[in-house]
């Protein structure tokens, strides 16, 4: 027997292996347990930055549609005009603004303002745990998190000033920022290591077209199109008349109304629909077509279901179930199309002015 082969079969020496490991075990633990510390206070610090300002960002989202709301009421209800010669009264416009308008636009300007104050408190409060945790943060997330503070407060400024357009593009860059920092704050957890992989890999399933005809709407647009006779039908009539605002070729020329060719000189046009709450619609040719249709067919089959309630009596029960079945070739053929287009008195205002 050699002294290595007594050295390897003598109990201390596997003591002292044992030690080493453990050793070595501890000082990777403790190694690892410092990053995930670090990490962990990285990501509550991140956390606590982040949340006010997506609270402030989900403020001024809702800010917007609410000042759209208004702008919209303002646009599709004037104000009557005020005569200015004795004797001559001013052209009627239509629709024309009614108390119940007013107080629509009154309620959303008091909605608009409390978010807007609800936005600013959020901002406010996220400068000062940026301000007090920021040193927490490498600097390269130090640099988007002002960035997309920078983004915020630039979207609340055009907010403020009305520019709604260029505030909806400032808070989808706002998004994008916000993505870009959370996939850098993914790194610092531990994720399923299989987690990206699987998420590329995922197979997309195949979504049928809908769309068959050229003029047949898509799932979403006909649930947008029936979405909104519900809303009418069951509303009482002080919701009638709404505001439709055509494009500003028919305004410029009516007579496209009656032409055999209006399909396909409006074919590329756009219509704008707004209720007396606030609710506003864009919709295609199609689209205002098929509304159309089925909100006459709605209101015809309301008025047969009352006579017929009347007749047998309010103490017996019926059961009433109302269905609509059209085709879309035949709503957009020319002839239906100007019959349709006649039951609507549009407003002077453009959809696209």
């Amino acid at each position: 027997m050699t002294l290595d082969d007594d050295a390897w079969t003598d109990p201390r020496t596997w003591i002292a292996v044992g030690g080493f490991t453990i050793g070595v075990a501890g000082f990777l633990f403790a190694l690892l347990r410092d990053r995930w510390s670090r990490r962990e206070s990285r990501l509550e610090t991140l956390g606590k930055t982040l949340q006010p300002l997506i609270q402030a960002g989900q403020s001024i989202l809702r800010a917007v549609e609410k000042r759209k709301r208004i702008e919209q009421l303002k646009h599709s209800y004037p104000t009557p005009r005020v005569n200015v010669l004795v004797g001559v009264e001013q052209e009627r416009r239509f629709p024309e603004r009614t108390p119940e308008v007013v107080a629509r636009v009154n309620l959303l300007v008091e909605q608009y303002n409390d978010l807007n104050n609800q936005a600013e408190a959020k901002f406010r409060e996220a400068e000062s745990e940026f301000g007090s945790r920021h040193f927490r943060l490498p600097d390269r997330i130090v640099e988007q998190v002002r960035e997309l503070k920078n983004t915020l407060s630039e979207a609340g400024r055009l907010l403020n000033d009305g520019l709604l357009n260029k505030c909806d593009l400032q808070l989808a860059e706002f998004g994008r920022q916000h993505e870009a920092i959370s996939k850098t704050a993914r790194g610092w957890r531990l994720a399923a290591p299989f987690e990206g992989y699987r998420r590329r890999v995922r197979r997309r399933e195949e979504v049928p077209a809908d769309r068959v005809g050229p003029y047949d709407l898509t799932r979403k647009e006909m649930d947008g199109v029936f979405e909104l006779v519900a809303k009418l039908m069951m509303s009482d009539e002080q919701a009638w008349p709404f505001a439709v605002h055509p494009p500003q070729k028919v305004l410029a020329e009516p007579s496209i109304l009656a032409e055999d060719d209006v399909v396909d000189r409006l074919s590329d046009d756009i219509f704008s629909i707004v209720l007396r709450d606030g609710t506003a619609r864009l919709f295609s040719l199609p689209e205002l077509m098929a509304f159309t249709f089925n909100l006459i067919d709605a209101q015809s089959q309301r008025i047969r279901a009352s006579k017929m309630i009347e007749a047998v009596g309010p103490d017996v029960p019926i059961d009433l179930k109302i269905t609509s079945t059209f085709s879309m070739d035949r709503i957009m053929s020319p002839e239906m199309v100007k019959v349709l287009l006649s039951k609507i008195e549009f407003s002077d205002t453009p959809s696209d002015g």
